[in-house]
Formats: structure tokens, sequence, C-alpha cells
């Protein structure tokens, strides 16, 4: 490939202008070709001696024809260094290097190169002409032959190239070029020469270096945070597992205590203590529970023990334990759950969730309000729905609804008891099943979750 020079734009010949000089040609001169032909005729007539005058008339022709092209170059001499002088002054304003390489060169010797090789690369002009190897000198070893052997197939080919390389600037460094490359045919169709430009890319190369360097850090930054997630998961569920073998214990012996406080004559200061403790290890193991199953959805390992059960039937009963609860607060509770909603799945989680859905709807409904909870079947679908008239849920905490352990700003002001886990696991649960749960809400009106299953 010729050293960066000349775009392809330009292609000087001598019939530079061609109509004008053709015009010119048709004008002035012809005429007077035409007076000294009708003279000579004239004046061989006049005088009887025709061959001397038609010799002398053709002399006068030739004179006067060689004085015209004379003019003629000249002229045109002038036109093409004209249109050659506009030319290198635009290519020299530009900001790339310009080439042209030697006509019919096996080498690619440049024969024009403009000086902004000195602005970009730090080389003087002479520099460059000094050494026909200079350009292949200069290119980066690891750009050489690939650059070389595309070039040798352009050539070969007649067919454009643009290819980016490194080559070395005369401080040190190397600067990435852009390169257009064009082969010029002559008249047979033969290779004649080639021309193009070549950019300075170095700044869009090092700002790409520099997007894939951050792109492999942030790759490796989330491989990190996975790990991490995937040890806390881990954790979570090993230290879950090892709590919930003694709470249960302690739960176990509490109960038979409470049982013999009556037959024990203890005061009922004590048994009031002892129902803290009962209800303060219920919840401790609800926590434990929850982070056990929150743990195994997270990582996949969250199992099932799936068999034919009516949808209904479990509504129903979640309902029913539910309603002292809802009494307490002064709460309407209603049920509508049809018969025979069969669907495969875990009749304790499905419970779970449900039991969750209806506990959230009471803890953020107040006194004097309503919750529906509804069961039904739509085509293949069993549709299970909690609906209620509480204080609704902001819009900007909608999309993180789902996200474990998180608490709206409602439920932290007002110390709602939980841990943000319940509709994360909820979501599990019913991802799991192959189903479905979705919610609408708009605050201070109230909200509704729906639990879609496929049919059994």
């Amino acid at each position: 490939m010729p050293p960066p020079s000349v775009s392809r734009a330009v292609r000087v010949s001598v019939d530079a202008d061609p109509v004008q000089l053709r015009s010119f040609a048709l004008g002035r001169y012809a005429r007077a070709h035409a007076l000294l032909a009708g003279a000579g005729i004239a004046a061989a007539y006049a005088t009887g001696d025709v061959a001397a005058v038609l010799t002398a008339t053709v002399a006068l022709g030739v004179a006067l024809h060689v004085v015209g092209q004379r003019r003629l170059y000249r002229r045109s001499t002038s036109a093409r260094r004209e249109m050659e002088t506009r030319y290198r002054t635009l290519v020299e304003q530009l900001p790339l290097i310009t080439y042209i390489d030697s006509p019919y060169s096996a080498d690619e010797k440049a024969d024009f190169i403009s000086p902004q090789i000195e602005t970009i690369l730090g080389y003087t002009q002479e520099e460059w002409f000094g050494d026909p190897d200079f350009y292949v000198d200069h290119l980066h070893p690891h750009d050489r032959e690939r650059v070389r052997g595309l070039q040798r197939a352009a050539r070969e080919t007649g067919t454009p190239l643009e290819i980016e390389y490194r080559f070395l600037a005369k401080d040190g460094s190397y600067v990435w070029l852009s390169d257009s490359y064009t082969v010029v045919p002559d008249d047979t169709g033969t290779p004649w020469y080639t021309q193009g430009f070549a950019l300075d890319v170095t700044a869009r190369k090092q700002a790409e270096q520099d997007r894939e360097a951050l792109l492999a850090q942030a790759q490796l930054q989330n491989q990190r945070l996975l790990e991490l997630d995937r040890v806390k998961d881990e954790f979570i569920a090993l230290v879950s597992h090892e709590l919930r073998t003694p709470l249960t214990s302690i739960r176990g012996y509490l109960e038979l205590v409470v049982d013999d406080a009556e037959t024990a004559q203890l005061p009922a200061e004590y048994r009031e203590w002892l129902e803290v403790i009962g209800r303060n290890a219920e919840r401790l193991l609800s926590l434990v529970e929850d982070l056990l199953i929150s743990a195994q959805a997270h990582s996949g390992t969250l199992k099932l023990a799936r068999t034919v059960i009516d949808a209904g039937a479990v509504v129903r009963e979640c309902a029913l334990a539910c309603s002292p609860s809802a009494a307490r607060r002064g709460i309407t509770l209603e049920c509508a759950a049809g018969n025979d909603l069969l669907v495969n799945a875990d009749a304790t989680r499905l419970a779970q969730v449900v039991d969750n859905l209806v506990s959230n709807a009471l803890k953020f409904t107040p006194a004097g309000g309503r919750v529906e909870l509804l069961a039904s079947r739509h085509e293949d679908t069993i549709r299970i729905e909690v609906a209620d008239t509480g204080t609704g849920i902001p819009a900007h905490e909608q999309d993180r609804l789902f996200d474990r352990f998180f608490r709206t700003e409602r439920a932290q002001s007002e110390a709602v008891v939980g841990a943000g886990l319940g509709l994360s696991i909820a979501k599990a649960i019913i991802d799991a099943h192959g189903g479905r749960i979705s919610f609408s809400s708009a605050e201070n009106e109230g909200t509704t979750f729906t639990v879609e299953l496929p049919a059994a």
C-alpha cells in the first residue's frame, strides 16, 4: 500500500477542459484555415501557377497549425497546472493524509503524499520519499502481514479497501490509521495506480479499548457479586437449618410447660411470660422458615411436593384461619371460592402464599375496611384474588415490591412486623408452579393481588 497520500479525487491528464479547447479550435483556427485555403485557390486561378500557389498555401497552413497547437498546448498546460494547484491546496487543508502511488509500481512506492504526515505522524515528506520501504517498515509488526496481504489482493482484483492498522510515529508511539484505499485502472482496465486517504483514529480506538476494559471489569465484578450472593444464600440456608432444630425443641418443651402450668400451680404472671416466649419463638421460627425458603428459591433448589388439590378448599381454610385476626382489627373478611378448582400444586406452599397475601392485606387495611378473598376458574386457569381497601402502594415503590428484604416506607415508618421476604417468597413459589402473580394498586385506595395457576 502506498504511504498515506492523495485522495481518490483527481486523475489529471493533458486533455483537461476538453470542451473549451475543442470549441476554441473549431472557432478562430478553423476560420483562419478556411480563409487561407480560399485565398490560395483564388490566387492559383488568378496567376495560373497552380502548383506554386498551392505549395505556398499548404506551407502557410502548416505554419498556422503549428502556431495554433503551441498556443493550445500552453493553454492546456496552464489549465492543468491551475487545477493541480487548486487540488493540492484543498488536499493539504484536509485533516488527513492523502496519497497516490507511482503508476504501475510493483512496490507501491509513493508518488505523492500530503504534508499532513508531519502533523499526524511526525515525519517530513523528505523522510518518507527517501526510503522506498518506509511505509512497510513502519507498519506495526502484528499488522504488517495482514495489511500487505489485503493490499495485494485489492490491487489484483481492483476492489476498494477499507482497513485499520497501527503505524509507528516519529515519537515512538503507534498511531491507529483508518485507510481508504482505491485502485485506479487505465484505459485497458489494468491497475494503474492506487490512491486514498488515511485518517487518525487513535482516539476512537483508545475509547473502544477503554470501553472493553470497563466492560470486562464490570463482568468480573458481576461474577464476584453473583458468587457473593450464592455464598450468602448458602450461609442463610445453613444458619436457618441450624436454628430451626433448637427452635422446634424450645417450642415443644414450652408447650409442655404451658400445658402443665395449672397443675404445677404457676402464678398467672409466669404463665403470661411463657405465652410471650411462645409467641416470640413462633415468630422466630417463622422467620427462619422464610429465610430458608428464600435461599432455596434464590438458588433454584426449592422443592415442591405437588399433588392434585382443590385451590378453593385452600382459600376457604385460609379465610377461616385469618378470620379471628380480621375481627380483632375491625376488618370485614369476605371469601368466595368455588368448588373443584383443581390444580397440580404443593398444598402447603400454596397455603403459605395465600396466608401471606391475606396477612399483608390485613396489616395495611385500617379498621372499618374490607378484604376480599376470591377463587374462580377462567378457562384453563385457576385464579386467586386478594383485594383490600387499605393504604395502597406508592407508584415509586411498586417496581421493587417482589424484591427480597424490600419493605415499603410506610411499613418501616409504622414499624409493621415483617422482614420483607413474604412477597418474594410468594412469587418464587408461584413461579415454581409455572404460574403468575401480579398486582394493581393505587395509593389510599387499596391493592389487589392476583395469582394464576394452570388448571389440572
